[in-house]
């Protein structure tokens, strides 16, 4: 699928402008009709039942376009890839996207090239003008910026509509889920105030949110599948956003989805000799250890602090049989994620205990349970001092292959497999 698609409904002038970063195509709508529809969502990382449900929605209403505005994969791999095209592939109306933080993890960047076509490019419809740049590695180079400036300097449209995955800014007090770098979200702001920029799409926050500073709207839409970040009445609801412009003026609205049907209060422990479904009641029944811990990210933030409560690797392993010294521990979970675990790691020798500690499948977190905890059941390491940090997961990782020390801490765990070598 290639990242422009063309309106088949209108006669369409195509322009073709290279840029330093992009092939940039403009679309010039030659019909009369200026009033416009389209969809926006994000985050959706997997779980395709909730952009099915948008596409389902899309092919009745039948909107100009859909925008996804990025992470569109749970971590960058080509079967991802290839999931989500599949689905999007099905929709009758044009969609259009942008890359997330998620679909460069691996290398992924290059598969969202080859699927999707360029991440930052722009066009014309009706009396709107729209413009999509890169932020997904937490930051925007000087060469994006001012692809951008030049570019919304060179609109006269009446509206302008910006895209990207990571908003400039937060607005959840006490978190920072935004760009890293602040001096780009000010110089951004800055922009989009100085060329009037109507409203900015994001994604990157699961939740809902609307924001206006100095005039300029921000949207943040990144509930279109992933774990949410909030409670419903502070955004948190699975959603797109529903965008109308005609002649009474701009109406923004979202629109809700179902939740992803997955059944995380579930786990399959597969070994040599059995293999053994758990559910969360047949867990609580079994010994479990309690502990306060966190790991650092890779961006080296500390993440996850609390207190959770869960079941011993090393026990749940027993059950279907324990595992040999060559043997790994293969933890899969429900969005497609894995990560492997050596024997050195489920039976841990003194030392370390000490930078590790032991690991449990955590099904509770500061006394919230799955399913009521989004991110459950889960992995936790659960060493002395309550940090995991990236170089102790650097030290207990055989391979010495790993992002951070958050990478080994998997989330909606479905499957444990004992794997012989």
């Amino acid at each position: 699928m290639e990242q422009q698609k063309l309106v088949v409904a209108f006669s369409v002038m195509i322009i073709i402008i290279f840029s330093t970063t992009s092939i940039v195509l403009y679309f010039g709508i030659t019909d009369n009709n200026e009033s416009l529809n389209f969809f926006v969502f994000g985050d959706s990382q997997g779980y395709q039942g909730s952009v099915e449900q948008i596409i389902s929605t899309a092919n009745i209403l039948r909107p100009n376009f859909l925008f996804h505005c990025g992470d569109l994969t749970p971590f960058g791999q080509e079967i991802q890839y290839q999931e989500i095209k599949t689905i999007l592939d099905t929709s009758l109306v044009p969609v259009y996207t942008t890359i997330g933080n998620h679909d460069i993890k691996g290398g992924g960047s290059e598969l969202y090239t080859e699927y999707f076509g360029s991440s930052t490019y722009s066009f014309n419809l009706g009396p709107a003008h729209f413009s999509i740049f890169n932020s997904s590695a937490g930051d925007v180079t000087e060469i994006e910026i001012s692809w951008l400036e030049r570019d919304l300097s060179e609109s006269n449209a009446e509206y302008k509509f910006v895209f990207t995955h990571i908003p400039p800014f937060d607005p959840r007090p006490e978190h920072d889920h935004s760009l890293l770098n602040a001096t780009t979200s000010s110089r951004l702001m800055a922009l989009f105030e100085l060329k009037r920029v109507d409203v900015v799409f994001t994604g990157h926050i699961h939740m809902y949110n609307e924001s206006i500073v100095n005039g300029v709207r921000y949207v943040i839409t990144g509930g279109a599948g992933a774990s949410l970040y909030a409670d419903e009445e502070a955004g948190g609801i699975y959603h797109y956003m529903d965008v109308t412009l005609d002649d009474s003026g701009l109406s923004i609205e979202p629109v809700l989805l179902e939740a992803p049907s997955i059944s995380r209060d579930r786990v399959v422990i597969r070994g040599a000799v059995e293999d053994i479904t758990f559910s969360l009641e047949d867990l609580s029944q079994l010994p479990s250890i309690q502990g306060y811990s966190s790991f650092q990210n890779q961006y080296d933030n500390w993440r996850g602090q609390g207190v959770y409560i869960g079941i011993l690797l090393s026990n749940l392993v027993e059950l279907v049989g324990g595992m040999s010294t060559t043997d790994k521990l293969v933890v899969k979970s429900y969005d497609g994620y894995s990560q492997e675990f050596r024997h050195s790691n489920i039976y841990p020798n003194a030392s370390w205990v000490e930078i590790q500690g032991p690991i449990i499948l955590a099904y509770a977190y500061n006394d919230t349970f799955v399913l009521d905890w989004a991110d459950g059941m889960r992995i936790v390491m659960l060493p002395p001092d309550g940090a995991y940090s990236n170089d102790d997961a650097i030290e207990t990782t055989e391979s010495g292959n790993v992002s951070s020390a958050g990478a080994r801490w998997v989330r909606f765990v479905q499957i444990l497999e004992v794997i012989p070598e």
